[in-house]
């Protein structure tokens, strides 16, 4: 006959409690859900990763384990598509990546400003950030997935790069792109686009006839905000189509437990108002 074995008791899981707010060590920044902070990575070298928080909880003796579950900003280099000239160096894209990290590694709060807050800010400050996109990094899309061209060039409004706005039909230009330099750009009162410049000419020279092609075009100006209204699919236009193949900065896997998750392109960019 066997010996009965003996019964052992089962280990007690540790108690977990949420936490309604969470003071980061060595400061006195207090971190609530929701708020957005710089989170520090692996590599001493790299930037801080700038995270959402989502929730904050606390296991072991007392508490002493403090955990938060944060949602990760990516920055454009860190995406597929990787930088592109229209993304402002400030810009962050909200994924749906999300992880839980010790809160030791939070460095401080930072800003997340929507683009049209950031737009307004009187100054920039190191903290500062903006996102104008969300970042779906299981299906490799942004929303929203249009988003406005301006200037001759085509191409969305970067926040850092100053552009002129055309007096008649209210597009904005680079200096560069109608042969200015950004002293010279600064300096104007008045400024009428390249082809505005030639209409109002025609006007001048015809006073009393007019077309049905340029009453559509201030038309559409008025209804829209803009003129220019563009898809760019990846896959068949351009000017993205050669930097898709880009692939995500190793860096990022780092951000969960060896799981690393994909990220995203701008499947199709056409455009709402960035001003």
């Amino acid at each position: 006959m066997f010996p009965t074995p003996a019964k052992t008791a089962a280990k007690p899981r540790p108690s977990k409690r949420t936490l309604e707010s969470y003071t980061i060590k060595g400061s006195d920044g207090v971190i609530n859900p929701g708020d957005a902070v710089l989170m520090k990575a692996p590599d001493s070298s790299k930037r801080p990763y700038v995270a959402r928080v989502e929730e904050i909880e606390a296991t072991g003796p007392r508490g002493a384990n403090v955990r938060v579950k944060v949602r990760w900003y990516y920055r454009p280099e860190e995406s597929m598509g990787g930088r592109r000239p229209f993304h402002g160096s400030k810009e962050v894209f909200l994924s749906d990546h999300q992880d839980v990290q010790s809160a030791d590694t939070i460095e401080c709060k930072c800003n997340v400003y929507s683009f049209k807050e950031y737009t307004k800010l009187d100054a920039v400050n190191a903290e500062d950030y903006f996102c104008r996109f969300e970042y779906k990094s299981i299906t490799g899309s942004f929303v929203p997935d249009r988003i406005a061209v301006f200037c001759k060039c085509e191409m969305p409004y970067n926040p850092d790069d100053l552009m002129i706005q055309c007096d008649d039909c209210s597009d904005w230009f680079h200096p560069a792109c109608i042969g200015k330099t950004i002293k010279e750009a600064k300096k104007l009162e008045n400024f009428s686009c390249e082809s505005c410049a030639a209409e109002n000419e025609k006007k001048v020279e015809s006073p009393h006839e007019s077309t049905g092609q340029s009453d559509e075009k201030f038309n559409t100006g008025a209804s829209l905000g803009h003129k220019k209204w563009k898809h760019m699919n990846h896959k068949t236009q351009e000017p993205y189509q050669n930097d898709m193949a880009l692939v995500m900065d190793k860096s990022l896997w780092s951000r969960n437990d060896g799981e690393g998750e994909g990220a995203i392109i701008l499947d199709e960019i056409s455009i709402s108002s960035c001003m």
